[in-house]
């Protein structure tokens, strides 16, 4: 009898700091092989408590460049905070806390190379056919870090690294 009611206790012991979240099994960290990056997890499952959507294109010498499907996506084993599903560019912020997210902390989970100077393997310079610039809802962003720009709720960022594309797209958010 005794021990049936020590059971009974350390189960509804667990219970308790379930759900009060001092014990929350989706936000362990679901494997050694996809550590923390710049203090986002990936987690065992979509975290919905903060759920939001932004969208990037990325342009270089004028031709669009392909978001792919899966950024920060680890199937079966978990999922960053910051991800995308398809490839149409749209990054979904899906997390336990409200925090802003910046473009350099996506780029790293994606695993590419982002600064004021250098998309991917592509290093800017003065020269006409190597500039980078990056827009925010159709307008030019100046004197700031690329990196460092936050990836806020129907936010519209275009990259173009070279020459320009004829015109710059604007997104239509559809929820």
């Amino acid at each position: 009898m005794k021990h049936f009611q020590l059971i009974i206790l350390i189960a509804l012991g667990v219970f308790c700091l379930s759900s009060i979240g001092i014990i929350n099994d989706h936000a362990i960290e679901a494997s050694a092989q996809y550590p923390i990056i710049d203090g986002i997890r990936c987690d065992r499952t979509e975290i919905l408590d903060f759920h939001y959507h932004a969208h990037l294109n990325i342009f270089v010498n004028g031709s669009s460049y392909l978001i792919p499907a899966g950024i920060g996506i680890k199937l079966p084993d978990c999922i960053y905070w910051l991800h995308t599903h398809d490839a149409s560019g749209l990054i979904h912020i899906e997390s336990p806390q409200n925090n802003t997210f910046n473009l350099g902390e996506f780029f790293d989970i994606w695993g590419q190379k982002f600064n004021n100077n250098q998309i991917f393997g592509l290093k800017a310079d003065n020269s006409s056919d190597r500039t980078l610039t990056v827009y925010l809802n159709g307008t030019a962003i100046n004197r700031t870090s690329y990196r460092d720009i936050p990836i806020l709720n129907h936010e519209d960022i275009v990259i173009i690294y070279g020459t320009r594309p004829p015109e710059i797209p604007q997104y239509k958010f559809l929820y």
